[in-house]
């Protein structure tokens, strides 16, 4: 059987229709911008694999460094360790962000990082004992497919069926050079009728 067919038996990929869409296509390499496919077909990854790769795939300095990294320490719990490779990151980081900015909270992908930040404006206004049930983003936006992302995105396909279990979102037109002034006056206007917003933009 080929990795097409043994993939269907078991995999359910994210974000796909199986029933009109049932094909995967099987990639048993990539280098640089290129994958191939176990049929020898080149394809150019012009996304980066969800901008996961935007060096390249298998470039020869990262997986060099991840190789040597994983010799010494591969993995550990960062909820009470720590580790010299994230307090040098985050140090390096600092040094590039506007001065009022000094802390750095790790995730590992969009949607969880967008989850996170939800979960901070929450208890940021529950540790105040204030009661704030909206936020504001702006509509069309895609930032993941985590319940609080969903939450904040455009509706779409994606989400729509899980509008009713969404949280309060008051969406606002994206600015634009022709009608930034009105952005502007439904974003006062939002924070004016909304004054439990947890964001205000």
């Amino acid at each position: 059987m080929t990795l097409q067919e043994r993939d269907k038996n078991h995999l359910w990929h994210p974000l796909k229709q199986h029933q009109t869409h049932p094909e995967s296509l099987a990639i048993v390499k990539a280098k640089g911008c290129i994958l191939t496919d176990e049929k020898g077909n080149e394809y150019i990854d012009a996304i980066s694999s969800w901008y996961t790769c935007m060096f390249g795939h298998c470039n020869e300095y990262i997986t060099s460094r991840v190789s040597s990294q994983m010799q010494t320490l591969d993995q550990i719990m960062f909820s009470d360790f720590t580790h010299e490779p994230a307090i040098k990151l985050s140090e390096n980081l600092i040094k590039i962000l506007p001065n009022n900015q000094n802390r750095i909270f790790f995730n590992d992908n969009g949607s969880t990082a967008v989850e996170a930040g939800i979960k901070m404006a929450l208890q940021y206004y529950f540790n105040l004992d204030e009661k704030r049930s909206t936020f504001i983003a702006f509509e069309n936006g895609f930032h993941g497919d985590t319940f609080g992302a969903m939450s904040v995105s455009g509706l779409s396909v994606y989400n729509g069926p899980f509008e009713d279990f969404l949280m309060d979102v008051k969406r606002i037109p994206v600015p634009n050079e022709r009608k930034s002034s009105r952005n502007f006056s439904e974003v006062t206007k939002s924070i004016q009728k909304t004054k439990d917003c947890r964001f205000h933009l």
